[in-house]
């Protein structure tokens, strides 16, 4: 079954300006099935848009319609996404870069201010120290964040330094980006010639007149309570990409975005998360359940004055200031899903069908809860397409909420930074990225498996025959689920096996593996430098090996008298 569009109705009827609705929906193709919706008792009352979303205006000025000023073309909503993924302690990729600008809770509490369960939290704290210093002391910039991973499992834009690449993309749709793009939304003559060069984008942040300190309870059930403002605006560059078969998706960045980060990190603006490609080819949970509860937030965009709509004049001063009435409210409904299709999800929603102004919003996952009462990172299950026409045919679908969901979102965010890191570093270091990315080295002529396997260039199922391969893998046993490790490791392991027997180079390898142990278990007890930790258990390696050649010695000696 295929749906009707839904087109947007708010279109003005003036050449110098359009007010873009943002209530649109492409055609969805499903079988539909009962659902009965039960909400949870458990959905966070914390989470709320005026944290997770921002307030997305796109301004125009075109000489040859007579317009001498910027004037609104759409509004809607956006939001910030992470390129790194986060920290597996849950901490943002981004905090470092706001840090002198922001208080975090100290690692001895938990989000919540209480204590950690731990009697020696400052060991946590000098580990986590110089996790961070060794991860960085080889690096001349800052490298990617998150968790250790191997080349190929590594986002595009993570094998460039943060200094040179952004931090986060700023996702909305594709048609209030770029209306000019959409003419079978937008059927005006005059809107084809407005192009790239002759718009704008800016970012708001909205608060509540209370305050940004304020404690706020989100009821999930629609348009916020309370009376909220703008606190601040922030400029983005003119440089969208999109998606390439039409898909309604958008990136686009900050202006000065280490500055403005900080700006908005002390507003409380949260950048959300994405699973990695890899992160869903190797997640066995259903891709969709009837049911799952999710968040749909944004912002509500709504005429203040319904003379607005009624002005024609692109020059007038007076009319500047009504565009201006032009309001943001944010909004936030718990939301139920229903069906799907391989490109889009619907989901029915608390606050009833979504009002205009929420595509290109965050569709938020329910965040767990860790054992020490801290939330998992907040990951978008999807970004909101549009709504299902609310006189649809079907009434078990009409008025349901459409989103794009997260591994399409995935593809797309990974064509855009593969697009962006080709245009940042040299053809020579992107060929060589684009290797490791399909698990290639050219240096040796090998490729990678999942689990960090060498795998036989030839026949992927064949064990590796070169000898200097096998020695790349650690223990070379018959055990291969450890990562590859460094060359250097390599030449040394390469080297025992070229003057040792198979069993003494296993002897060699398991000394190694123990004292590695002990020392990780002694660093975790006590504490203390790492380079006297290992001359501490390497010291007592010789003792015992002293003891075991005396007690050798010894009795060859026995024997000898005996005989």
């Amino acid at each position: 079954m295929m749906l009707s569009v839904a087109r947007s109705s708010g279109i003005a009827s003036t050449r110098s300006r359009i007010f873009l609705y943002t209530k649109c929906c492409r055609g969805l193709s499903s079988a539909v099935g009962n659902h009965t919706s039960n909400e949870s008792d458990e959905i966070p009352t914390n989470i709320s848009p005026i944290h997770t979303s921002l307030a997305l205006s796109v301004h125009f000025r075109h000489p040859d319609l007579g317009m001498k000023d910027y004037e609104i073309l759409s509004r809607a909503t956006a939001f910030l996404l992470n390129v790194d993924p986060p920290n597996p302690e849950g901490e943002s990729p981004n905090q470092s870069a706001a840090s002198d600008a922001t208080s975090s809770p100290s690692s001895t509490h938990n989000s919540r201010g209480l204590v950690q369960k731990s009697a020696f939290p400052h060991l946590k704290e000098n580990r986590d120290l110089r996790k961070e210093l060794l991860r960085k002391q080889h690096y001349s910039y800052d490298p990617a964040s998150g968790p250790p991973r191997l080349p190929h499992q590594l986002n595009w834009l993570e094998f460039c330094p943060t200094n040179f690449r952004p931090k986060v993309h700023v996702v909305a749709s594709s048609h209030v980006i770029s209306p000019w793009l959409w003419p079978k939304y937008y059927g005006q003559d005059w809107l084809q010639i407005v192009t790239q060069e002759h718009v704008r984008y800016s970012l708001e942040v909205w608060s509540s007149d209370e305050g940004l300190n304020s404690s706020v309870n989100v009821d999930h059930d629609g348009k916020l309570k309370g009376e909220y403002k703008p606190v601040a605006k922030f400029a983005l560059n003119p440089y969208p990409i999109h998606h390439p078969t039409e898909m309604d998706l958008a990136v686009i960045h900050l202006k000065q975005e280490e500055e403005a980060l900080k700006q908005m990190m002390k507003l409380g603006i949260q950048p959300l998360n994405l699973p990695t490609a890899h992160d869903f080819e190797n997640d066995d949970s259903p891709v969709f359940e009837a049911g799952e509860k999710v968040l749909f937030q944004g912002f509500e965009v709504y005429e203040a004055n319904m003379t607005d709509q009624e002005t024609v004049s692109g020059t007038d001063n007076t009319k500047k200031e009504e565009d201006d009435e032009r309001l943001f409210h944010p909004y936030s409904s718990l939301g139920s899903l229903t069906f799907a299709s391989p490109d889009r999800f619907l989901s029915q929603t608390k606050g009833g069908p979504l009002p205009e102004g929420l595509c290109g919003g965050p569709v938020i996952q329910i965040p767990a809860s860790r054992k020490n009462g801290e939330q998992t990172p907040m990951n978008i299950r999807g970004v909101v397409e549009g709504i299902v026409p609310t006189n649809h045919d079907n009434p078990q679908i009409a008025g349901h909420a459409s989103f794009i969901p997260s591994y399409r979102i995935r593809e797309f965010v990974d064509f855009a930074e593969k697009i962006m890191l080709e245009q940042i570093i040299d053809s020579d270091l992107f060929k060589r990225c684009v290797d490791m990315k399909e698990r290639k080295n050219n240096t040796r002529g090998t490729v990678y498996g999942d689990d960090g396997n060498i795998l036989d260039s030839e026949d992927d199922d064949d064990e590796p025959a070169d000898p200097k391969l096998l020695a790349g893998i650690e223990g070379t046993g018959d055990s291969y689920n450890t990562p590859q490790l460094d060359r250097e490791y390599q030449d040394i392991v390469s080297s025992l096996h070229e003057k040792h027997s198979p069993e003494e180079v296993d002897a060699i390898l398991a000394t190694v593996e123990r004292e590695r142990k002990e020392v990780a278990e002694i660093l975790e007890k006590e504490g203390g430098d790492v380079d006297d930790v290992i001359e501490r258990v390497r010291r007592k390696t010789y003792e015992e090996k002293e003891k075991l050649m005396k007690e050798i010695m010894d009795e060859m000696t026995g024997q000898s008298k005996k005989s």
